[in-house]
């Protein structure tokens, strides 16, 4: 951070001077008198309108009760200081107390000190610190609603005010009370191309109303071409609707969709049998029939069609619902019971208002009073009833006076949303527009964000002209400096734009010398002035670091741009800029995952999400390619270059991850700070990739930093829409969760409480999403109509909705979300599809090394040199083993020159037969003696089987020996130290802890069994854990209940529900709940690993109880 006086830091304030009249021209008339009306309210000179400065994002966490605050360390440079000031202080420190700490450090008499005069600034951005501390300002207003009430509920206008002025300027959400037979005449169609492919033309006009068809569309004559000075359409047809004007909604709008009707002989063929096509879709155009002011629209107006020849939408306005389940019944259950909707579930409003029965002109009146007084709606409820099948103009603008409760920082989340919500509106002059550009007036960040989405949406076919007059509006309000910040930006857009172009376009060596050159005129552009980012308002560059940039080796040759800080604090600035690919749904699904990160950090649970910016920035209009900017994140990898340095088949190890994070941090704080990192971040990718449905998962964009952190990038498939291998999905797991990620998690190869963790923290994660079920789904559907090619309809989200499975309780969705974590792991898919990536992507890495051939079994070849020539071998004895599964291990009796004692050597069958592949491989021109037969029919002799094998393996390790000299050479195989000994017997002893979940509801006892720790055996080796419980007293074992069977494992993670139904509290007050832990073996007895015992009376069943019990060695049923 860095102190500086306000006069040093670089302020946008808006100037007040009239608006260029190149702005003016693209406004309505009745719209643009506002503008004045709007800019009064922020005048340059009040600092809580108008700040003039970037602010920084805040946070505000859920207030659990007790002493949760975390210490943060804080290195402060100022000025009048030459070193920097660095302090541990509480997060929940004020801005003010860290400058008033830095100032005594460098001042000794402070009454001398003007403390307002100094910010808090970040280094490296232009971003200050807000003065926020919002459990304090909550409780001075707090203490001024209790004095209210104390004066009989007196509140005058100078205290509104004044809690008004305070809540703005630190950011607090705000609270303002919401204020409480048809016809036309069609006459031609001008400008027609393409007249020669099109022998009859006809018009459908639509009318509708909440995206819904108030009658059945009525279709015009079809006529042929008409030419005077043009070729033109002709009707002159008057088409009637059956409903006077005076009973319709405010808002139904006319939608008129042109049909051509090919021309059979269009192609010269004479052949008239044929088959006919049907009618092409050649364009569309909408229009309200009623102003603004609510009079009917009775005059002659020329409209503008738009062309439809790639992705044709099949409404003007797409009504998405996503109340999947609701049938028509069920919307008229809803109906009836709304006025208990509105006293017990006030939220349920956009789902009671899109099951009224009739908008018509009867019914509005009752819409409006039960809308006036509903309770008002949290701002993301709020959100839906800006959808399209919400086109009532007071709906609309209810919705607006409850979202602007928003805090600046939640409004910049859902901005695009809110500018998609603009096509939904009949008239330019609405509520909507309104609130956005105020808000823009108020806060940098959000004019910044605003500009740039209105800037790409002018591109859009129906609704770019209405894009171009808001985007004029905000350029009309802006101030002079800040309008000509935004041109400088569009600026470099433009040159970075005609760059990317030309180096796409070259080839091979060219390639460089068309970088250089281009990068030669962006210099010229920095050395005139220093220029912020599209990316963000506080990234402010003042050169390119020429030597730093490059492309990327991929289809688009993306730029690699490095950009020097124009804060000498800050580091160096790397963004791709990137030409031809439209990265609107990577920022939608980058928005929903930042999203998501607010949610968990609200709740207290930090899962080191790494959020990074892109942003579209529009069309080059040279190219007619849309341009884009992405930030990359600094000192990260992608998985596919971390498994190659280990050979192409490296995504099939499971060290790879470990060994790099080891190397970038070789302390052993540093390397347990970096797989806390792994575990938290990968959690979270997990529950967000699975939420949004993100597929093309392979190794190529998934990244890790050296911190630890790993995120995702590329997000071109989502929603379920996975990439196919000829007609194979590729991605078939739920999530990347693969062995590599597992061995980083664990600490090692076994399974340990650190899964148990990684677990817990899915689930936790994923539950709190599910709570704002309703917010995702509003958010996805306002984009339907945004012209991503993956979110188009309602089938789109449902893939959401079944994702978040919403009608689910938390523990279910825990049991759920547990088995999808089993699903992923245990797939071999992935790591399948990690290794077909490699090998696309080795003609531009090239082939690594061939490792030596060496046996699984064995991490290293050994030499004649180093162990001596085996004289004698022979198998000496078999023995039964346990793990990892039960078998038969033969003794290896081997005698060395040198040595008189033997030594012995514990072999499997599968190992020698690996011998004798592997030999198989190295001496081709040999003759190998032959080995026994793997096939064995039944199970029933099995010990039988073992002393036949020990001949057969006896006489082939016979026959090798007597093989030639360089096939005795092989010692890999009869080293006795390459594998670790046996753990020692436990001799009976309990250990460990079950973690369990109790609670009770509806009759029904819910036993859930979550996780087991540290569990021993009695033989030392790993069990195969389950568990069983009883009900006792239980003298007919009714209720016995068991789980599945974890294999091989001392901390298995079962997340399993056991459920006793029928049982009255009172009863089980009665009863003991018996659990044992049982190891599952199938050649000899289960044998038992600890259990407890608990007095059902002794819990409160009215709430859930979670514990970890210690298990003992208590009888068992």
């Amino acid at each position: 951070l860095q102190v500086l006086r306000r006069h040093q830091c670089h302020v946008l304030h808006k100037a007040t001077a009239i608006c260029p009249s190149l702005y003016v021209q693209s406004v309505d008339f009745f719209f643009f008198p506002l503008f004045f009306s709007m800019r009064s309210k922020f005048p340059h000179s009040d600092m809580s309108t108008n700040p003039g400065f970037v602010l920084s994002p805040v946070i505000a966490q859920r207030d659990c009760g007790g002493d949760n605050g975390c210490s943060v360390k804080v290195s402060i440079e100022f000025s009048e200081s030459q070193q920097p000031v660095t302090f541990t202080c509480d997060g929940n420190s004020p801005v003010e107390l860290l400058i008033s700490q830095t100032l005594c450090w460098v001042h000794d008499d402070l009454d001398k000190v003007d403390f307002s005069s100094y910010l808090l600034k970040v280094c490296g951005q232009e971003e200050v610190l807000q003065n926020t501390q919002y459990k304090t300002v909550d409780r001075v207003i707090q203490t001024v609603k209790n004095l209210c009430c104390a004066l009989d509920e007196v509140e005058t206008q100078d205290i509104t005010e004044a809690v008004k002025r305070l809540r703005h300027s630190v950011n607090l959400p705000r609270t303002r009370s919401p204020k409480v037979g048809s016809l036309c005449t069609l006459n031609a169609h001008h400008t027609l191309r393409r007249s020669s492919y099109y022998e009859k033309y006809f018009l459908m006009c639509h009318l509708t109303h909440n995206g819904k068809n108030l009658f059945k569309p009525v279709q015009s004559k079809r006529v042929g071409t008409y030419k005077n000075f043009f070729y033109h359409i002709k009707w002159d047809e008057l088409i009637s609707f059956p409903i006077a004007v005076a009973v319709l909604p405010l808002e139904s709008i006319l939608t008129l969709t042109l049909f051509g009707v090919l021309n059979q002989n269009a192609s010269g063929s004479p052949d008239s049998n044929k088959q006919r096509k049907a009618p092409e879709l050649l364009g569309k155009v909408s229009m309200p029939l009623f102003d603004f002011r609510g009079n009917w629209f009775s005059s002659t107006a020329c409209l503008n069609l738009y062309s439809f020849f790639v992705n044709v939408i099949p409404s003007i306005f797409p009504s998405v619902c996503f109340s999947f389940r609701l049938k028509r019944a069920d919307h008229q259950i809803l109906w009836d019971h709304r006025l208990h909707c509105q006293k017990d579930h006030p939220n349920s409003l956009p789902k009671v208002l899109a099951s009224a029965p009739s908008w018509d002109w009867a019914s509005m009146a009752h819409i409006h009073s039960l809308l006036h007084h509903w309770p008002p709606l949290p701002p993301v409820i709020a959100l839906e009833l800006l959808d399209s099948k919400f086109a009532d103009s007071q709906v609309r603008s209810v919705a607006v006076t409850w979202i602007e409760k928003s805090s600046d920082d939640e409004l910049a989340g859902y901005l695009p949303q809110l500018v998609q919500a603009l096509k939904f509106e009949c008239h330019l002059k609405n509520a909507l527009v309104m609130f956005l550009l105020s808000r823009a007036q108020a806060n940098i960040n959000i004019a910044h964000y605003l500009y740039w989405l209105l800037k790409d949406a002018v591109h859009d076919p129906a609704w770019g002209r209405r894009y171009e007059r808001v985007l004029g509006a905000l350029l009309c309000l802006c101030g002079a400096r800040l309008r000509g910040e935004l041109e400088k930006q569009t600026h470099l857009v433009t040159l970075l734009g005609a760059v990317a172009e030309r180096v796409r376009q070259a080839s091979g060596s060219t390639r460089q010398v068309a970088l250089q050159e281009g990068l030669e005129n962006i210099q010229n552009f920095f050395q005139r002035n220093s220029c912020r980012l599209p990316l963000g308002p506080s990234l402010v560059a003042k050169e390119l670091n020429v030597k730093a940039c490059s492309f990327f080796n991929s289809n688009a040759v993306p730029l690699k741009l490095a950009l020097v800080n124009a804060d000498p604090l800050g580091e160096e600035i790397n963004v791709m800029f990137k030409v031809g690919e439209d990265l609107r749904q990577d920022m939608l699904a980058l928005q929903m995952i930042r999203i998501m990160d607010r949610i968990w950090l609200q709740e207290g649970l930090d899962l080191r999400i790494v959020n990074f910016k892109c942003i579209s920035t529009g069309k080059n209009y040279d190219y007619n390619h849309v341009m884009c900017m992405v930030e990359l994140v600094p000192s990260s990898d992608t998985l596919r270059k971390i498994q190659v340095e280990y050979g192409v088949t490296g995504s099939f190890k499971d060290k790879p991850l470990a060994e790099w994070l080891r190397k970038y941090n070789p302390a052993e704080d540093e390397y347990e700070k970096a797989s806390e990192n792994f575990i938290y971040s990968c959690a979270g990718c997990c529950v967000a990739t699975y939420v949004l449905g993100i597929c093309d998962r392979h190794n190529d964009n998934i990244m890790l930093r050296s911190t630890g952190h790993m995120f995702h990038i590329d997000f071109g498939k989502f929603l379920g829409h996975a990439q196919m291998f000829g007609s194979f999905k590729r991605d078939r797991a739920p999530f990347v969760l693969t062995s590599d990620m597992a061995y980083v998690i664990n600490g090692g190869e076994r399974p340990t409480s650190r899964f148990q963790l990684f677990v817990d923290l899915c689930c936790q994660a994923y539950n709190l999403i599910r709570k704002h079920s309703g917010l995702f789904l509003n958010l996805l559907s306002l984009m339907t109509s945004s012209g991503l090619p993956e979110l188009s309809g309602s089938q789109d989200l449902k893939y959401v909705f079944d994702a978040l499975q919403p009608n689910n309780t938390d523990a279910e969705a825990t049991i759920f979300f547990t088995r999808l974590i089993e699903s992923s792991l245990g797939s071999v898919a992935t790591k399948f599809n990690f290794f077909i990536h490699n090998l696309a992507q080795l003609r531009f890495s090239g082939l690594p090394a061939n490792d030596e051939p060496i046996l699984s079994f064995s991490p290293k070849t050994y030499t004649l040199k180093q162990e001596g020539r085996i004289v004698h071998a022979s198998i000496f004895s078999f023995q039964k083993r346990y793990n990892p599964d039960k078998h038969y291990t033969y003794v290896v009796r081997i005698l060395r020159e040198g040595q008189n004692e033997p030594q012995f050597v514990f072999r499997t069958f599968d190992e020698f037969q690996e011998l004798h592949n592997k030999l198989t491989i190295l001496f081709p021109l040999w003759k190998l003696p032959s080995f026994p037969n793997k096939m064995v029919l039944g199970r029933t002799h099995i010990k039988e089987v073992a002393t036949k094998r020990k001949l057969e393996l006896n006489n082939y390790v016979h026959n090798l020996m007597r093989s030639s000299t360089e096939v005795t050479q092989v010692h890999t195989n009869i080293h006795p130290d390459i594998q670790s000994p046996p753990l020692s017997p436990t001799s009976g002893r309990v250990e460990g802890e079950v973690k369990l979940s109790i609670s009770y509801r509806n009759s029904t006892l819910f036993i859930m069994v979550m996780h087991i720790r540290d569990l021993v055996s009695e033989d030392g080796t790993d069990p195969n854990p389950y568990v069983k419980t009883y009900l006792l007293p239980d003298p007919h074992k009714t209720s016995k209940r068991k789980t599945k069977i974890s294999r091989k494992t001392r901390n298995p993670t079962f997340n399993e529900m056991l459920v006793y139904s029928g049982y009255s509290k009172e009863t089980l007050g009665l009863r003991e709940l018996q659990l044992s832990v049982l190891s599952a073996e199938s050649l000899r007895e289960n044998y038992f690993l600890g259990g407890i015992t608990l007095r059902l009376k002794d819990f409160d069943l009215s709430k859930e109880t979670v514990k970890w019990y210690k298990l003992t060695a208590v009888p068992y049923f």
